[in-house]
């Protein structure tokens, strides 16, 4: 045999066994999961938080609205807004009613709260100078708003 030989076939045997340890490692090693800091939250974790963002939203609006609006003013806080009124020239009050609740959605940022129905009589002096009431409704009412949980539950802040 000559030296080439040797040295090929002695290469030969060396990628064989090289192949053969590789895949025995490779076959024994499991892969472990990586730990997470924080579990992903349970699917029953979110809908409560929902549910009760949603009930903390209606007693919020609940509240709003029981007491109407002294002298047209709804406050801040409401995420009550009225982008309708022009025919006033002095709106002396606002009651405001809720047919349909709008439903809470979540995210990182905060809350929308979204397709909710809204009606509002608004009392007061037309442009003419005459007493004036007029109702208003929209159908695709919403609010957005901050959310922070608390130790007790979550806070609803609407802008």
């Amino acid at each position: 045999m000559t030296r080439r030989t040797r040295w090929l076939l002695g290469g030969g045997a060396m990628i064989v066994v090289v192949l053969a340890i590789a895949a025995i490692v490779w076959s024994t090693s499991g892969r472990t999961p990586e730990a997470s800091s924080s579990p992903p939250p349970s699917p029953t974790a979110t809908v409560d938080l929902l549910a009760a963002a949603q009930a903390e939203l209606e007693e919020h609006l609940e509240q709003c609205t029981a007491a109407g609006a002294p002298n047209g003013v709804v406050p801040d806080a409401c995420g009550i807004r009225i982008p309708w009124g022009t025919e006033f020239a002095v709106v002396a009050d606002a009651r405001f009613r809720i047919e349909r609740m709008p439903q809470v959605a979540l995210s990182d940022d905060g809350f929308v709260a979204e397709g909710g129905e809204l009606v509002a009589t608004v009392t007061g002096t037309g442009q003419d100078g005459a007493p004036r009431t007029e109702t208003y409704r929209t159908d695709d009412w919403s609010l957005r708003g901050d959310i922070a949980r608390t130790t007790t539950g979550i806070d609803l802040t609407a802008w």
